[in-house]
């Protein structure tokens, strides 16, 4: 009994000055992890630093083939393979840590597929350009859509090209790189009286082709990361193998160019060296502007107004990555959809795209073995993307053929014309048309119309059902912000979908989706039964 009611006596105390380096190790640590923190606030917005680093891993291993695959697809306007997977890594590079760094925001910037088949196959191979006129139409798109973000008239062009059109340019691209995957394997041929037709299927490209298409899709099904890398890594190793004609250098130091950019045919005036400037920029502030609503959605990442905090920051990152780009010998980068992947595996801050500059900087030794790769490993890549592109079908009201007739002429004219911008115009040109021969803009002349009466003679008078309706009437006061998910309508008018007011009485956010025939209305005031 006396044992058990003895004290025990309490543990030694370590001697800390035994190791005093450690302890300092351990603060610094910790004072540059909660450094780390703040700056990205990762703890506010419910990650950690681990989760974020994952993320980033994660949205790497999924956009990786661009080092693969640009270089495939430029190679053919003859720009070397080596100099161009440098400059895809350092464009990507500069552009990430700018977003990361003062944008704070979980994307991806690499450069966009779609528009390097545009400079090769239309611009240099269709004999409208040098690559170095090419590259000084990437260059100057790139100054324009940094001075459209600085003035902020981004908004502006959004709004005023139809949504069929914007849908339907990803669409047309991704039917574009379907075609040029198919032709690179050997599987569609020129043919003289189809212009087109069917290749041998029985030739060891072909086959290979669709087993790696094959693979891929399953392992992407399956969720597996890095699943585009591995179907290229496959179909590389059969190819390899059946020909011989296995790698022997791996590793080598990056190999940079600076082009010098002919803006000859610029100064000159030249319509398709314009049409060219057209083109890219529009594209990428069509690419640039969906996936920042779309990725900061799935990310939680949009404010109570809907907006994005850091889309200007976004804009101009592209841009720079883009002018870098140019005059390194690549074409214009957008905010990649792949960094969707890393947002499911839990990233929210920039620390992510700090992750993927790294990871970047580390593949920039990686030209010998990415120059070696068979071209037709990487056809698969074009076909899986572009059927990853048509999702954006589902937007679009097909049933109404003011949206219908536009769309398709967007999408099919830039296969068949083997170029985006041709699409683009057509399409434009087309919604124009039925515009004026619709009628639609007489009610659109109405609505200015009643603007500057409502302008001139606001609403008087404490009924807030009659202050509402004349709000909704003529547009006075209201900010309308309109998201992607629903359809384009016939006119490209947006639906209120519902009105929040707030004390005191004043101006309504509207927040709105396309193609929502209903309006639901949550009023401090008292109405009721508000038909709008």
């Amino acid at each position: 009994p006396a044992r058990c009611c003895a004290a025990t006596p309490p543990p030694p105390a370590p001697d800390r000055r035994c190791r005093p380096a450690d302890h300092d190790d351990a603060m610094g640590r910790s004072d540059a992890a909660d450094a780390l923190d703040r700056y990205f606030r990762v703890s506010e917005r419910g990650s950690t630093v681990a989760i974020e680093i994952r993320a980033g891993l994660a949205t790497f291993l999924t956009i990786a083939y661009i080092m693969a695959v640009n270089p495939q697809i430029l190679g053919a306007a003859g720009l070397p393979n080596n100099e161009v997977t440098a400059a895809t890594a350092l464009s990507s590079i500069i552009a990430c840590t700018i977003l990361g760094l003062f944008a704070n925001l979980p994307f991806a910037i690499a450069p966009g597929m779609g528009m390097n088949a545009y400079l090769a196959f239309n611009q240099v191979l269709g004999g409208r350009s040098t690559p170095s006129q090419a590259l000084a139409s990437c260059l100057t798109a790139s100054c324009l859509v940094a001075l459209l973000a600085v003035v902020r008239a981004l908004s502006v062009i959004m709004a005023l090209v139809p949504n069929t059109v914007k849908l339907a340019t990803v669409l047309g691209m991704g039917l574009l790189l379907s075609l040029i995957g198919m032709h690179t394997c050997g599987m569609v041929v020129p043919d003289e009286q189809t212009m087109v037709g069917m290749g041998n299927l029985l030739t060891v490209e072909v086959i290979v082709a669709g087993a790696g298409l094959a693979l891929t899709t399953v392992l992407m099904r399956r969720q597996v990361k890095g699943a585009i890398l591995i179907g290229i890594a496959a179909a590389a190793f059969a190819l390899w193998g059946a020909r011989n004609t296995w790698p022997t250098e791996f590793l080598a130091l990056p190999v940079l160019r600076f082009y010098e950019p002919d803006f000859s045919m610029l100064m000159a005036g030249s319509p398709s060296a314009w049409s060219a400037v057209v083109a890219y920029t529009l594209v990428m502030v069509f690419d640039i502007g969906g996936a920042l609503f779309g990725l900061s959605s799935l990310a939680g990442l949009l404010d109570d107004g809907g907006t994005v905090k850091g889309a200007t920051v976004a804009y101009l990152a592209s841009a720079a990555g883009s002018a870098v780009g140019a005059l390194t010998g690549t074409t214009p980068l957008i905010i990649s959809a792949e960094s969707a992947v890393g947002i499911k595996d839990g990233g929210k801050t920039g620390l992510v795209a700090l992750v993927v500059a790294g990871c970047f900087t580390a593949s920039l030794g990686l030209a010998p073995l990415l120059q070696s790769l068979p071209a037709e490993a990487t056809a698969p890549v074009l076909v899986l993307v572009g059927t990853m592109m048509m999702s954006e079908a589902a937007n679009l009201d097909w049933h109404d053929m003011k949206v219908s007739v536009p769309a398709f002429l967007t999408m099919a004219v830039q296969p068949f014309t083997f170029s985006i911008s041709n699409g683009i115009y057509i399409g434009l040109a087309f919604s124009a048309m039925l515009w004026v021969f619709s009628g639609d803009f007489l009610d659109t002349f109405r609505g200015w119309g009643r603007q500057l009466r409502s302008a001139a003679h606001p609403p008087t008078g404490d009924n807030p059902s009659q202050h509402l309706e004349s709000l909704l009437d003529h547009g006075h006061g209201a900010s309308v912000h309109s998201g992607t998910a629903g359809r384009a309508g016939s006119s490209g008018n947006v639906l209120p979908n519902y009105v929040r007011y707030s004390e005191p009485m004043g101006s309504p956010t509207v927040h709105a989706t396309t193609g929502s025939p209903t309006m639901h209305t949550t009023l401090t005031h008292h109405v009721d039964n508000l038909d709008a």
